[in-house]
């Protein structure tokens, strides 16, 4: 695959990273100019003749050598090219996972696919997609996969925006006052003017023929939900504004939605402008499906992944990033067959796409404890020092470690044996216990033969990435690590890092 050559350049990391190696996402994204200097994808390395485990390991330390603050991007996470068109809560930094991809192409020539089972709204299809890789992606959450089935698209621009102008001036001139839908709450998260416009704009975005261009103006609907309702954005948790705020409040639903529909519509005619600059991006295939990650085995047909590049929750959702609350809004007022595989009966509570979820059930925790012990000293500590919790303490530990457990063995079977995998993890704590995820997950992936290449580890800037309020309190992730694994041989030895 022809890559994008970039000259060593600023990043928005931080000052020293002046003369670091820039990933194909800075470049993309106007930060650099290219030149016939380093390439993405060709990391710093002496030994070719080393294991690509070994390579790779060199090459991700590489960059901390040249900048220790590498990894924390903490001027970093522009949301531009089709990573801007809903403000997802907690998403991944597009920097950090372009270089990790990059790193890897400049060690591993056979790269050419990726899996993400906790999608999100799509920041590592993205990224797959710059580089001219093909992608699988899931997520629990339909909303999630509405928007990253959006950005997985080729649009033809121009006609989407005369599609969207048609919407915009049949909502303006439609004269029914009517509810388009209706739900339990519904008067209290909306004001009535509100209920009115969100409603003619609705009924307008059906009347689109193609259900593409429908995905792509939902998407918008559900961002002009999020600003127009009365619960507060600065919280994923719904939580609403007080009665006398909301009753004065300036809003306009419909001048919301056009400028969103502006704001979109420019992102994604640049992105197209730059993905048709970049050899074999325009024919990149993704595919993503509204599935449970427990559910994940096999869902890759034919040759399987070479990489595996995810994040999955930190905790249940109902006490970190309550991802299902903050979509339960947008997604009442999005025709639900518009994404294929969304069960209504997850909007039959704002918790019921949390309560799914990993963690989400406490049912049974207190069984899983031997058997998760076994494979993982770290989770035996754990158990050991909960016990001086609160019951209530030990089943949420055990019940979100059970379901991420209960996914590894689904999600590791769309990878090819030696296949690279990139976890994204965060750490939590219990009733004041801090629990070691990383080395929790490291631990569950080797019980499965998988071999560790290197931990780096990020500091998150402050209120970047914050927790659900949970009895009154607020914690806010200060740290985040990326485990870098390779997946099991299946009957072959692995090469091990020094």
């Amino acid at each position: 695959m022809e890559q994008l050559a970039v000259r060593p350049g600023s990043t928005n990391t931080a000052s020293c990273l002046s003369g670091s190696r820039q990933t194909a996402s800075d470049a993309l994204a106007g930060q650099a100019k290219p030149s016939g200097e380093p390439t993405v994808g060709q990391p710093m390395r002496e030994d070719q003749s080393a294991p690509a485990a070994v390579r790779l390991k060199a090459a991700l330390e590489q960059r901390e050598l040249e900048c220790p603050d590498y990894w924390s991007h903490t001027g970093a996470g522009r949301r531009e090219l089709g990573h801007g068109l809903f403000a997802y809560p907690a998403m991944m930094v597009p920097q950090l996972q372009g270089a990790l991809l990059d790193d890897l192409m400049g060690v591993e020539d056979d790269v050419t696919s990726v899996f993400d089972p906790f999608m999100g709204s799509g920041t590592v299809l993205l990224e797959a997609r710059y580089r001219g890789l093909s992608f699988t992606g899931a997520d629990i959450n339909p909303l999630a996969v509405l928007i990253a089935t959006v950005k997985s698209r080729n649009y033809d621009v121009d006609a989407l925006e005369s599609v969207g102008r048609s919407v915009i001036k049949a909502a303006s001139n439609a004269k029914s006052t009517s509810a388009a839908v209706d739900f339990p709450g519904i008067n209290k998260w909306f004001r009535e003017d509100v209920i009115i416009d969100l409603s003619r704009i609705r009924r307008a975005i059906t009347q689109a023929q193609s259900r593409d261009d429908r995905q792509a103006l939902w998407v918008i609907l559900a961002e002009t939900v999020r600003l127009v309702s009365n619960s507060r954005t600065s919280t994923v948790k719904l939580h609403a504004y007080p009665t006398e705020y909301t009753r004065d409040r300036v809003i306009d639903a419909q001048f919301t939605y056009q400028d969103v529909f502006e704001r979109n519509i420019k992102q994604l005619r640049r992105q197209n402008e730059l993905l048709r600059g970049l050899a074999g991006s325009q024919d990149v295939k993704a595919r993503c499906l509204v599935r449970d990650a427990r559910a994940s085995a096999n869902i890759i047909a034919g040759r399987k992944a070479d990489v595996l590049m995810t994040s999955p929750p930190y905790g249940d959702n109902k006490t970190t990033v309550s991802y299902g609350q903050h979509s339960y809004l947008p997604l009442q007022w999005i025709e639900a067959t518009d994404i294929p595989g969304f069960d209504p009966s997850l909007l039959s509570t704002t918790y019921a796409i949390d309560n799914e979820a990993l963690g989400g059930s406490l049912s049974g925790a207190l069984h899983y404890a031997d058997s998760l012990a076994e494979r993982s000293n770290a989770i035996a500590q754990c158990l050991a020092q909960l016990q001086e919790r609160t019951r209530n303490a030990r089943q949420r530990f055990l019940a979100f470690f059970h379901d991420l457990d209960a996914s590894l063995d689904p999600i590791t079977s769309n990878l090819k044996p030696r296949g690279w995998m990139f976890w994204t993890l965060g750490e939590r704590k219990i009733s004041g216990l801090h629990i070691p995820t990383v080395q929790i997950v490291r631990e569950l992936l080797e019980s499965r033969g998988a071999q560790h290449i290197v931990t780096l580890e990020r500091k998150i800037p402050k209120n970047k990435k914050r927790m659900a309020l949970r009895n009154g309190t607020v914690e806010t992730i200060s740290r985040e690590s990326v485990l870098v694994m390779q997946s099991s041989p299946r009957g072959e030895q692995t090469e091990t890092p020094s």
